[in-house]
């Protein structure tokens, strides 16, 4: 049975380093749970959270029309959580067989269509079945229709975080570059938080437990039309409540 979630109405302020988040006319502390119900432990550290744009915490049993499975892989809410799984042997079969081994979806993958410029990202997410690493990117249109995937942040249970500048494919001899890295490793079978911002030519990302890590390039700050959303290793990938606010 899922627990009963804690609604964010608005975040109005930090105060002694403690993020205030508006509940039912009150305030609770992000890392305090009042309710039993998850609470994020970690916060923004260069952006102000002003428009929501998405939320899913999946209690509907849905999966929202923004989020698109990708390469065959497979998508369903499994007790109130968003539960990615590999394709089928059949379809990954068939897609190797015509030569596109990168995409035959052994490893679960989507992307959410929700454009964003500067903004925050919150999630919650798990990985389980074998499944090592998770990425949280964005992509500006496609390789044929755009400047490509734009920049991620890399969680891994083997090798540790990156936050990394991807290619621009106008760019002739652009090529992509891991900006920063910690040895931090998530542990299988176990959630958590994971907060991404983008503010201008500037990129903060962090994990439950882990270090906040940072990072500017030029590549960053441009309009994203989608959150890219690739995992590493076979297994299952699950995500559970998902916000998405534009940053001022």
């Amino acid at each position: 049975m899922k627990q009963r979630r804690l609604r964010v109405l608005f975040v109005p302020s930090v105060v002694a380093g403690v993020l205030l988040l508006s509940v039912g006319g009150g305030s609770v502390g992000v890392g305090e749970d009042k309710t039993g119900a998850a609470v994020p432990d970690v916060v923004p550290q260069v952006a102000e959270c002003a428009e929501l744009l998405f939320e899913a915490d999946f209690s509907d049993g849905n999966v929202p029309e923004q989020w698109i499975p990708l390469h065959g892989t497979q998508w369903s809410v499994v007790e109130g959580s968003l539960e990615g799984r590999p394709s089928t042997k059949a379809f990954q079969a068939k897609r190797i067989a015509a030569g596109n081994t990168s995409h035959s979806g052994k490893t679960p993958s989507s992307r959410l269509l929700v454009p964003v410029d500067d903004c925050v990202l919150l999630f919650r997410f798990q990985l389980v079945d074998g499944l090592s690493g998770v990425h949280f990117g964005f992509n500006d249109g496609s390789f044929k229709t755009g400047t490509g995937h734009v920049c991620r942040f890399t969680v891994s249970s083997l090798k540790g975080q990156a936050l990394v500048k991807d290619r621009n494919v106008t760019l002739k001899g652009d090529e992509d570059e891991t900006l920063v890295t910690d040895s931090f490793n998530v542990k299988a079978n176990t959630w958590y938080w994971m907060m991404l911002e983008i503010v201008g030519d500037e990129m903060v990302a962090q994990v439950s437990g882990g270090p906040i890590l940072r990072a500017k390039n030029v590549r960053f700050d441009i309009t994203k039309d989608q959150i890219n959303l690739p995992t590493r290793g076979g297994g299952v990938v699950r995500y559970d409540d998902v916000k998405i606010w534009r940053a001022k």
